[in-house]
């Protein structure tokens, strides 16, 4: 069997796993339900193994079918993307480029990232990619995008982590605040304040729990948020403060909040580029990359980054 047919094998096969249906998969690929459920039975024997689980009501993966996904779609990412970056070499640089980021970089760098390249390269297309540690590591590893960026360095084997630079975190609270009149933070102040925290498990609450490890003292949320929008809005609906990134200094000054440096000690994250293991970047999206760093170090004062 010629590779082409094995491809098709494959499209077929994670078609019907995304969709737990033979006959929206036989619409996705142009084909009778039929024909779909022949090529699966076909790929089955190629392979040697049941790939799926069939019933009268439902269909669903096996446990080889599981791993069999897993492989079968980053080849098929890797296949697709073998192609746009080949055609994109048609051209000094265009074509696309699929990026997983997490939302506060997202939000504090890559707009005006984005902004440079589509004046300097206007053929090339960021598609982004919001998300938090799952599921930045699966689309990294199983192809769906490019690569990652973000505080995760606790990667599996299969991927590598590469520092870029330092996001520092302040306390955030309203402007009106006595210690924002001070001007500074101390890691003591978190002892007297009503916490708005980040939840318990991600890399925010992390840092947050190691300075308050660092001063000897026990953090109580009075409330807590995943996400960083949530967060400032509580501290400027007047229930407490935060340590959060600046992450946008406008929002601050419209929600009129301050952020402060801790004076005894530095709070931070490192944020890194995630791939996967040995695989080169291809020149679009080295590009993005050597964009988005130098876009941080142009705003390292302002965001408070240390490149």
């Amino acid at each position: 069997m010629q590779d082409r047919q094995i491809m098709g094998l494959i499209a077929t096969f994670v078609a019907v796993a995304d969709l737990g249906s033979f006959k929206r998969a036989a619409e996705r690929v142009g084909r009778s339900p039929a024909a779909v459920s022949g090529q699966i039975a076909q790929l089955e024997e190629i392979v040697g193994v049941r790939l799926l689980v069939r019933t009268t009501r439902s269909v669903r993966l096996s446990d080889a079918g599981e791993e069999f996904l897993i492989r079968g779609r980053r080849i098929l990412n890797e296949t697709d993307r073998l192609l746009r970056d080949f055609k994109a070499n048609t051209a000094a640089f265009s074509g696309s480029v699929e990026l997983s980021v997490s939302p506060t970089i997202a939000v504090s760098i890559i707009p005006e990232a984005i902004k440079r390249i589509e004046a300097e390269q206007p053929d090339v297309k960021v598609s982004l990619l919001e998300a938090l540690r799952t599921d930045m590591l699966n689309s990294v590893e199983s192809g769906a995008v490019d690569f990652g960026m973000g505080p995760y360095s606790d990667v599996p084997e299969v991927l590598e982590f590469s520092p870029l630079f330092e996001q520092e975190f302040k306390l955030i609270l309203p402007e009106t605040h006595p210690i924002a009149r001070r001007g500074f933070a101390e890691a003591g102040d978190l002892d007297h304040l009503h916490l708005m925290c980040p939840s318990k498990g991600s890399t925010a609450r992390g840092v947050l729990d190691e300075l308050a490890r660092r001063a000897d003292i026990t953090i109580l949320p009075r409330h807590e948020s995943m996400q960083y929008p949530t967060l400032y809005a509580l501290v400027a609906a007047g229930l407490g403060a935060t340590v959060m990134p600046v992450v946008d200094p406008r929002l601050l000054v419209a929600s009129r909040l301050v952020a402060l440096s801790f004076k005894d000690q530095r709070a931070s994250r490192t944020i890194g580029k995630i791939s996967r293991r040995g695989e080169k970047l291809s020149p679009v999206a080295d590009l993005l990359l050597e964009t988005v760093v130098n876009t941080a170090a142009k705003n390292a004062d302002r965001l408070g980054l240390a490149i």
